[in-house]
């Protein structure tokens, strides 16, 4: 018995419609064309000359630091006041900055160029929640008195 190879014969049929290959090669060419026009017309916006972005020559004024929990507080919505709340006591800001600095509350922090500065550390109490003007008429007590706020977070 003989066998007979057959040569594998490829035949083309058409199977598509030669019109969505028209379409689909010009929307491309349409695509690209305006891509590329628009990539020219964004290069050519005008910049001001000399206009140079901020310098980042120090680390930051960021810190982390370990403070104990007697030097953490809050500020609370106290009758008609605004307080500040270290554990169980209540300091006015506006009255008792004596009191406040008398009891160590305030923590004094050295600065790299060898001066102290004041520092009083505050964390969010989600239970009383005060308005930012609040904060603000507080905030302005203590910065006259040159203490700072450092917003804290206990770590568990």
């Amino acid at each position: 018995m003989a066998r007979r190879y057959r040569q594998p014969s490829i035949s083309l049929e058409r199977t598509q419609d030669p019109g969505k290959d028209l379409f689909a090669y010009l929307f491309l060419l349409i695509m690209v064309f305006s891509f590329m026009l628009l990539m020219s017309t964004s290069e050519n916006q005008p910049t001001l000359p000399g206009q140079k972005g901020p310098r980042h020559e120090d680390a930051g004024r960021s810190r982390l630091a370990a403070v104990s929990f007697e030097k953490i507080g809050r500020l609370v919505k106290r009758g008609d006041g605004i307080y500040l709340k270290f554990d169980n006591t209540f300091y006015n800001p506006v009255t008792e900055m004596d009191r406040l600095e008398a009891d160590q509350r305030i923590a004094i922090l050295g600065a790299r160029d060898g001066s102290e500065k004041r520092v009083l550390y505050l964390e969010e109490d989600p239970a009383h929640p005060v308005l930012l003007t609040e904060y603000l008429h507080a905030f302005q007590h203590l910065s006259r008195r040159g203490i700072g706020i450092a917003f804290a977070e206990r770590i568990k």
